[in-house]
Formats: structure tokens, sequence, C-alpha cells
């Protein structure tokens, strides 16, 4: 088994070493096309293997962007914080899951974090953008750890556009819908220029943010002890795997929500809300007809609930996706 693997957070209980399923491998693809204009949907995959890896997939729903400058739209929609309605036994990782310190970290400072030109979304200029992106997601997320107690070095992050060989496989430009991934064996986020080109062209930044943000929130899952909760937690209930991989997806996607809402004034978002809540309620998650045994991420408006969830409470107590009712991650 290659790689280094990040200890287990400290918590008191019965749930003892952190668990890597042998084997384990859990893919997607996009969904069927159907009738109607050319749709690229946005979606992100968990593969597991031996230690763990989560691989965001994507293809675009993508809509006009705003035009007007001026105005300032609200993005309506989810604003709950979820509350854990049972009381699992303390120190388990059921209980983990659902009482994390990490929901009770607050917001994320607020970003200067402009973004970068994506030119033409070559090589070079995909490492400028997303390099300047991950400063403000370290910036971001840093303080979050501090106060966890994690204060551990930054994630590492590889823009490829040949063949990579990590921890948690090798992988291929265009290889399938792979656009990018978070290895958990050594912290280290993969982006394929040549995916995230062909499936969004260089103008479609939101997809580009929506897309690290994500895979980052796969972070602060390991960081959190999350990831490692789950996985304990799988070894008694392998019954909810399925389930399980939707809430672990839709809080990832709650958490780029979150850091979202840090950059809403620089990046900026504050004029393309509107183009942010349509891209993320149609552009994440399964199709509607996909087999029971696929439905790994949640739906696209799941996905999209979640991303603006996160954004509209702005604060980590929006994403304990653990603690809600199956419906919301359906």
């Amino acid at each position: 088994m290659q790689g280094q693997y990040p200890p287990q957070a400290q918590y008191p209980g019965q749930w003892g070493q952190p668990y890597y399923g042998p084997g384990q491998f859990n893919s997607f693809h996009p969904p069927r096309r159907r009738g109607g204009p050319l749709r690229l949907i946005l979606i992100g995959s968990v593969l597991l293997i031996f230690i763990g890896v989560s691989v965001a997939v994507l293809a675009a729903l993508l809509g006009k962007q705003s035009t007007d400058t001026t105005a300032e739209p609200e993005v309506s929609g989810p604003s709950i914080v979820p509350t854990a309605t049972t009381k699992p036994e303390k120190g388990t990782a059921e209980d983990f899951l659902l009482n994390a310190d990490i929901y009770r970290t607050g917001s994320l400072v607020e970003q200067n974090c402009k973004a970068a030109p994506l030119g033409n979304g070559n090589l070079a200029a995909q490492k400028v953008y997303y390099t300047k992106l991950f400063k403000c997601l370290n910036d971001g997320w840093r303080p979050i750890f501090h106060d966890l107690g994690q204060d551990k070095p930054d994630p590492g992050l590889v823009v490829f556009d040949q063949p990579v060989k990590t921890p948690c496989g090798n992988f291929e430009p265009l290889s399938g819908r792979v656009l990018a991934f978070y290895c958990y064996g050594n912290q280290v986020m993969y982006v394929d220029v040549k995916q995230m080109n062909r499936a969004f062209g260089p103008k479609q930044d939101l997809a580009y943010l929506m897309t690290i943000a994500h895979e980052y929130g796969h972070h602060v899952q390991g960081v959190s002890g999350l990831f490692y909760a789950r996985m304990a937690y799988l070894q008694d209930h392998p019954e909810q795997k399925l389930e399980s991989s939707r809430r672990n997806e839709v809080q990832a996607s709650c958490f780029a929500g979150v850091f979202s809402k840090s950059v809403e004034k620089s990046y900026p978002l504050s004029n393309r809300l509107d183009e942010f809540k349509e891209q993320s309620s149609n552009s994440f998650g399964d199709s509607p007809d996909s087999p029971e045994d696929e439905r790994t991420h949640g739906q696209a408006t799941t996905q999209g609930f979640w991303i603006q969830n996160g954004f509209n409470i702005g604060a980590n107590k929006a994403c304990d996706t653990y603690a809600v009712s199956a419906d919301l991650v359906k």
C-alpha cells in the first residue's frame, strides 16, 4: 500500500483506527443525454481504493452569463442549519459524523480573491487560475483547521496534461469523465487540464471554482476526521454505503458553498449570483434515471441545494449533512 496516510482525528470512543476497505471502487458516469440542446452535466465521483480518493467528474449545463454589472440579486433558496434528532452512543463514529467540531467553527474569513483569467484554457493559464484560487482556499480554511487543533501542511495541487501516478492510482488526461480528484493518500488535488477545457472551455470559470472548492471540501473532511468516521461507520453499516456516499458528496459541496461566500465580493460573485444559482442547481449530481446502485452523489437539485445552503448560511454549521432526512440527500 503506497503513500502516507493522515492520522485519525483524536476523538474518544469506540471507532479505533481508520478503515480503508480493500478494493472499494465507486465510480459514476455522466447522465445520458436527453432531447433538446446539448447539455454537459457537471458531476462528482467518489473513488475509494484502499486509502480513499474522491473524484470529481464533471460536465456542465451552462446558462447565459449575466451582463448586468450593477445588479446584486440574492441567491434565493435553502437556508437551513441541520440539527441532529438522534443521540447515538457517545464516542461512536455516528456520534462524530453528527456532532463533529467542524460544524461549530463558523464562517471563513472574507478573502481578497479576484479570479485570474483563464485565457485560452491551456496548461499555463489553468495553472495560474488554480494557483491563485488554491491560495485563497488555503488562507480561508487554515484558520478553521487551527480552531480544530489541526495545524497541518497545506494540501498539494497538481495540474496535469500528461499521465500522472498517485497513491490512489494512475490517471491519464481525458480518461472517462474524470476532471479533478482529491487523493487522501498524499493529500493532493489533481486537475486534468484537457478534460476541464473540453468540458467547459475557458469561459465557464464558475465551473472551475466549484470544482476545486468541492475537492477541497474533501480535504476538509479528511483534516476534520469526518472521512475516517465515515469509513468506520460503514464497517458496521455496509447497507448505508450509497446514502452515506451521497451525504459525503453533498457535504463537500456545502463546504464549497461556504468558501464561495468568503470570496463573493472579491472574486466577484455579487453580480453573478443568478448564474451561480443556476449552475450549482444543474451542474452536479446523479441522473434522474441512474440505476439505484449508482446513486452516489445526489441529484443535481440536491447538489444545488447544499451548495446554496453553504453559501446562504455562510458558515460550516450549514454542512451537517448527516443530521438531515434521507429526502434531502436523495
